[in-house]
């Protein structure tokens, strides 16, 4: 039931859908987030980044606040997959749930 859902936060997913009869599906015109750290070309993560910003780009047409948060763009280093656990992982909480109250 997309209507229930008020908000997407994808941290690094394995498989983000491409399509835009699917994004539109998955949770309606809620605003989604991909969330991506470094080392993406390193763990040949491109393909799944790729995928996580043409979602993001879908989901934008009709969620404008859709988006991804690529961490290195925004000066956040240092980061593996698993970034809730690396040592700098409330500094990027506090990027998503600022996301989540907007």
């Amino acid at each position: 039931m997309p209507d229930l859902v008020e908000r997407i936060v994808a941290v690094e997913p394995v498989g983000a859908p491409t399509d835009p009869q699917t994004v539109a599906e998955m949770g309606g015109d809620a605003p989604f987030m991909g969330v991506y750290g470094d080392y993406v070309d390193e763990r040949g993560q491109t393909g799944r980044k790729e995928a996580t910003q043409t979602t993001a780009e879908l989901a934008g047409e009709t969620s404008p606040a859709s988006t991804l948060l690529s961490l290195p763009d925004e000066g956040i280093s240092g980061n593996t997959h698993l970034m809730m656990q690396d040592d700098n992982n409330g500094e990027i909480a506090d990027r998503i749930i600022s996301w989540i109250s907007d």
